[in-house]
């Protein structure tokens, strides 16, 4: 009887441990910019720092850690004061070029990046940060950070035969 108890006992400890250990990922987290704004920040990025995925691979694109970015490090007032940037952005290239930022020609997509970088509100805001995550994508890809940076992934390397 004592048998058949313990038996049970086992049986139900590792069925309620599986049911409770399961594997699920959660849900992804929704975007904070529309569809609109997610390609203009893609380009803005992409003008800023060409992408070279096939040299430095990642294991997320550009958009996607900007995105995590924003998510993740951005405060509340942060992300509003990306946000307003962004929409200052976009009305300013309209309102100059008379077109939107896709339809502008590269040297004048360029010019419209310097002169936006330099602004001090909002939009200088929302400039440096696209370009600082271009910039840290980039620098923590594993190519770079192997061969350019000399980074070894395992901390505390184990040389043997070093005269002390």
């Amino acid at each position: 009887m004592r048998r058949r108890k313990a038996i049970q006992n086992i049986a139900l400890g590792l069925g309620g441990f599986g049911l409770l250990s399961r594997c699920t990922s959660p849900p992804g987290l929704p975007s904070p910019l529309g569809e609109k704004d997610q390609q203009i920040v893609s380009l803005l990025t992409e003008a800023i720092l060409p992408l070279k995925s096939e040299d430095f691979p990642t294991p997320e694109t550009r958009i996607e850690f900007i995105f995590n970015q924003m998510v993740g490090n951005l405060t509340a007032q942060e992300l509003e004061r990306y946000k307003n940037g962004l929409t200052i952005f976009r009305g300013l290239v309209k309102q100059t070029f008379l077109k939107p930022y896709e339809e502008l020609d590269f040297d004048t997509q360029n010019y419209t990046i310097q002169r936006a970088l330099g602004h001090p509100g909002e939009l200088g805001f929302f400039m440096r940060k696209n370009r600082d995550w271009s910039l840290r994508h980039f620098m923590t890809s594993e190519r770079y950070m192997t061969e350019f940076l000399n980074y070894e992934f395992i901390p505390n390397r184990h040389l043997g035969c070093v005269t002390v």
